[in-house]
């Protein structure tokens, strides 16, 4: 029963402000592992050509309600100098209420300043399927508060089915110096409107995004054998009134096993996340699991928050031979 109140209450909330109020971009804590999503900047960095895989279980102790899915690829070309990328994600919220599916690709230009200096600058551009569907759903203005009683009138009919396509841009710059390397990008740059009625209420925000890491090698003493990688980043976002501040550290152990350990402080709502990660490397794949432990703010009492996320990242062999100075960048 607490279940089922917890989710119409959750999914009534989603409705509301699917059609009322802007809606804001999906988050994965695996950023580093879906760098085309953190950046377009990123599209086709590094001398591997990549597929990202990533899915997102967002608060699955209360039903599984929000649910998220990528799939991107990226390359360098030499012919374009600079890189190119693909990427398709579908957000599911609410069991389905929503439904967001994002379609775009992306063009990086790469400029090497010297040997140990480079830039990018990338530009996206998106299609975005958006749908709400209210039928299935219980509202709170179906019952008689004092009853409990089914009222006439009132609930889904409320809050209309409708669906939108609309184009999107974005951009961003990154640059890279030795194990270095840190970026800038601003998405939705047009604001395009999410609704079929275009009311202002309906545009997209803005989500600007800032980020830094390096990469630093340990080596064992007496061999002088690299046996650990140290990955610290850094990351802020944006958007409207909603911001965050996610910073933490993953380890890569003889480059075989993974670990990581991350803090998210959302700042605009109060509350934080740790981020516990582990995984595995193979010649041609990566893959990771981590989970989000939620800590709400002490008079918000909703049990059991959290994210299960799960990213496998697959080399792809390129049998031509790279005559390009690929920019260096981890091997995240």
């Amino acid at each position: 029963m607490m279940h089922k109140s917890l989710i119409s209450i959750l999914c009534n909330c989603l409705l509301c402000l699917a059609t009322n109020v802007l809606a804001q971009d999906s988050h994965f804590s695996q950023f580093y592992a879906n760098r085309l999503n953190l950046n377009p900047a990123w599209a086709g960095v590094g001398e591997e050509n990549r597929v990202f895989i990533n899915y997102r279980n967002q608060y699955p102790g209360i039903g599984s309600i929000y649910k998220t899915y990528t799939l991107s690829y990226d390359q360098y070309v030499e012919n374009l100098h600079g890189g190119l990328g693909l990427s398709f994600s579908n957000d599911v919220q609410g069991s389905g209420a929503m439904n967001q599916m994002v379609f775009s690709s992306m063009y990086s230009y790469h400029f090497k300043a010297s040997r140990s200096l480079s830039f990018s600058g990338g530009i996206q551009a998106a299609a975005i399927s958006r749908t709400v569907v209210s039928s299935g759903f219980e509202f709170a203005d179906q019952y008689d508060p004092a009853t409990g009683t089914v009222n006439q009138g009132g609930g889904s009919e409320s809050y209309p089915n409708s669906s939108s396509f609309f184009p999107d841009f974005s951009f961003g710059a990154a640059g890279f110096h030795n194990e270095f390397y840190g970026g800038v990008s601003l998405f939705h740059v047009l604001k395009p409107f999410q609704s079929p009625n275009k009311s202002e209420e309906s545009r997209l925000p803005r989500k600007f995004t800032l980020f830094a890491g390096t990469y630093i090698p340990v080596y064992e003493r007496r061999l002088g054998k690299e046996v650990l990688k140290l990955n610290p980043n850094v990351i802020y976002i944006q958007q409207k009134d909603l911001s965050q501040l996610v910073y933490g550290l993953e380890s890569v152990y003889k480059s075989k096993y993974i670990a990581g350990l991350w803090l998210r402080q959302n700042l605009g709502l109060k509350y934080s996340s740790l981020i516990v990660s582990g995984g595995v490397v193979f010649d041609t794949m990566r893959l990771r699991y981590s989970y989000d432990a939620q800590f709400s703010h002490p008079t918000i009492q909703i049990p059991r928050l959290g994210a299960h996320e799960i990213s496998l990242i697959l080399l792809v062999a390129d049998n031509k031979k790279i005559k390009h100075k690929a920019i260096k960048c981890p091997k995240i």
